[in-house]
């Protein structure tokens, strides 16, 4: 009795592993699922990225290695981006992390009961809502890209000439609005879901990456208020990721100038990895008549700096940082904060003092850049 029962409870765990080990395979296969799935940057929007220098070079780099880029590094394309400030890192990484895409090539028409394959690398989700097209169109989505989504997506709406004329009004081509078109008449006809159904491995309108990029277009176009609304919609989607959180303290503090919510944000960032980013003035002289203008960093184990143009930059890790306070007399009508390293190593900058005026010109700006830095 005593050794079927042991056996009986040999089985059971055996049973037990198996299964433990079979949900680690799914778990594993579903990760790996979802990076390749990601989408490739195209040449436009990458470029946004660089001239907004609202992620660090390394951001940049890192989002390249996991996304790839789907166009080649041509001397001419080379040239675009360090024109925008891309640093070399990021050239570099440009080139390696090639990932050919059918992303210029239209569709394929279905040519059996399953339909082809899907070589726009459009996800899965729910027909397109006017909304979400018009939103797309307006954070800088190519019209071409939006009509592949709506090829491989459908829309749920019926076309009307007061929409083409919005759709056309944000940026939407002819062709665009001649697949919508032909959309349209499936959409009506088509049955709803059920009240009690759900849609399971579907996931509606953009994903993180597409919402960020989007953001990211919103802001260069001077448009916060939709870059706002995308941004939260992407933390809400992800709330592990740094990145929506970075770009949202970013948009509020110089698209709200409300530093209170930014602040909110920018340790949210922080918290998962990411930085705090201001735009600032570097002086170069002493007294601000010599500056460069760029962003700076501030993430939990140091901080760092890139000039818009990509040619001046600067890191320092804290246990580098002797001081951070506000200066009582360079720059100060601007504001202005001070940088001190440590002279504890044989680097050119030990004991080096950097002054960084604040865009907002206002102290209150630079207080809290300070209390950031002294916060980790």
């Amino acid at each position: 009795m005593i050794n079927q029962r042991n056996t009986a409870q040999s089985t059971l765990a055996r049973i037990a592993a198996a299964a433990a080990l079979s949900a680690i395979l799914v778990a594993l296969s579903t990760t790996t699922a979802t990076m390749q799935t990601r989408t490739p940057y195209d040449k436009e929007r990458l470029l946004k990225v660089v001239r907004l220098n609202a992620l660090s070079t390394q951001e940049v780099v890192q989002a390249v290695q996991q996304r790839g880029v789907d166009f080649q590094l041509t001397p001419a394309v080379e040239a675009e981006f360090k024109d925008a400030g891309a640093r070399p890192e990021l050239i570099d990484a440009l080139r390696t992390n090639y990932r050919a895409t059918a992303h210029a090539t239209p569709p394929s028409k279905p040519s059996g009961p399953s339909g082809p394959t899907n070589p726009t690398k459009v996800p899965a989700g729910a027909p397109l809502s006017k909304a979400e097209i018009v939103t797309m169109l307006q954070s800088g989505v190519p019209s071409e890209r939006v009509e592949q989504f709506v090829e491989v997506r459908g829309i749920s709406f019926a076309m009307t000439p007061e929409i083409a004329r919005e759709i056309g009004a944000a940026g939407g081509k002819r062709s665009l609005l001649g697949a919508i078109s032909e959309k349209a008449t499936s959409a009506s006809t088509s049955p709803s879901t059920p009240s009690g159904g759900r849609m399971t491995g579907t996931r509606v309108g953009p994903d993180y990456d597409e919402l960020t990029d989007q953001a990211i277009g919103a802001m260069q176009a001077r448009n916060p208020n939709l870059a706002i609304r995308l941004l939260h919609q992407a933390a809400q989607m992800d709330s592990a990721r740094p990145t929506a959180y970075q770009l949202l303290g970013f948009a509020q503090l110089y698209g709200e100038q409300n530093i209170v919510s930014a602040e909110q944000s920018m340790r949210a960032a922080m918290e998962r990895g990411g930085s705090a980013v201001f735009y600032v003035y570097h002086d170069h002289d002493g007294v601000f008549k010599s500056w460069c203008e760029g962003s700076f960093f501030v993430g939990k184990t140091g901080v760092s700096y890139k000039a818009k143009d990509g040619n001046h930059t600067f890191e320092a890790q804290d246990s580098q940082i002797k001081e951070a306070a506000i200066n009582g007399f360079v720059g100060s009508q601007y504001g202005a904060f001070h940088l001190k390293l440590k002279d504890t190593s044989k680097d050119k900058d030990k004991g080096k003092t950097y002054n960084f005026a604040p865009a907002t010109k206002q102290k209150a700006e630079s207080n809290l850049i300070v209390r950031l830095i002294q916060s980790y």
